[in-house]
């Protein structure tokens, strides 16, 4: 019976490690399932995360235009473009305006009237050091203060304040924009560069840079309600010279992409801008020649030949010339 006993003992201890067995196995895979599950969560939040970024990368994308000098760029409220994020911008074209993220400035949160017009001053001179003789000479004419250069010292150090502590650089000897601050006008001069550049090689592209350039500084001149400041004339110039590039640019990559009525508009509208402008009527004599429209192409070198007459005493030049004899050849030839 002893003996009986201790079997049964020794089976009732075998049973109870095999259940503590079982149970520490059970607890294991538990342990392994409950990891496996916490390793799913932290792959499908880190997938989420992702996918997240994505989307917000994606909306970015989707909010951007990239220019071909890789300068993200979103559209003005008037449809010019300007850049993205939080820089400064400037607009020179129109009105003065000063913009911050996406939110134009009013002019009471820039500042005087005489600290918006040291702001225009710096801008126009795109980069260069303005001396406080001509920032003196600009906002008040004649009639200087006792002590000039510390009154522009003062519009200074309120700039600063207001907008940006690195909007102003300088000090006495002269201010400047710092270099985080852009311009439209100029914004336009290199989109129109980086379109010459490319027009040979990728007309597409150059036809879409010069586009966004005629709308940056087409819709109106360099404050056009400035009549007698001198220091504004610089970047009219500018202005029309860009103008002038640009609408070059897109009618030839229109002609080179054979699309005449595109290349007829951007000619015309170049013409409009300067009737003495030569290469803007040999592009208006292609682009009609392109459409099947000769008659009109010889139209366009007689009013061109008239106006060079009659205003300046002179020819057009033998490159102009020669293309209307050239015309006037084929169009005879012609059946």
């Amino acid at each position: 019976m002893d003996g009986q006993r201790a079997m049964d003992g020794q089976r009732v201890m075998d049973g109870q490690r095999v259940m503590d067995g079982q149970r520490v196995m059970d607890g294991q895979r538990a342990m392994d399932g409950q990891r496996a599950m916490d390793g799913q969560r932290v792959m499908d939040r880190q997938r989420a995360m992702d996918g997240q970024r994505a989307m917000d990368g994606q909306r970015v994308m989707d909010r951007l235009r990239l220019t071909g000098t890789g300068v993200p760029v979103v559209r003005w409220p008037g449809g010019a473009f300007v850049d993205s994020g939080r820089e400064m911008r400037l607009r020179l074209i129109g009105e003065f305006a000063v913009c911050v993220g996406a939110r134009r400035l009013t002019g009471t949160e820039v500042g005087s009237r005489k600290a918006r017009t040291l702001l225009a001053l710096l801008a126009v001179a795109d980069g260069r050091l303005v001396h406080m003789d001509i920032a003196a000479e600009a906002l008040w004419g004649e009639r200087w203060p006792s002590r000039p250069g510390d009154n522009v010292a003062t519009l200074v150090s309120r700039l600063r304040a207001t907008l940006d502590p690195g909007v102003v650089l300088g000090g006495r000897s002269g201010y400047r924009l710092g270099r985080h601050v852009r311009v439209d006008l100029w914004q336009a001069r290199e989109l129109a560069g980086v379109a010459e550049g490319v027009l040979a090689s990728d007309a597409r592209r150059a036809m879409r840079l010069a586009g966004d350039a005629v709308r940056l500084v087409a819709d109106a001149e360099v404050f056009p309600d400035v009549t007698d400041a001198a220091w504004v004339e610089p970047a009219r110039a500018a202005r029309a010279d860009v103008l002038r590039r640009a609408l070059h640019v897109t009618a030839a990559a229109a002609l080179r992409r054979r699309r005449p009525s595109e290349a007829r508009l951007a000619a015309q509208s170049a013409v409009a801008q300067d009737p003495f402008d030569e290469i803007a009527c040999r592009l208006l004599m292609r682009a009609y020649e392109l459409a099947g429209e000769p008659a009109r192409a010889l139209a366009a070198y007689e009013r061109l030949r008239a106006t060079l007459a009659e205003e300046l005493g002179i020819d057009p030049t033998p490159a102009t010339s020669a293309l209307h004899v050239a015309i006037l050849r084929s169009a005879t030839l012609t059946p």
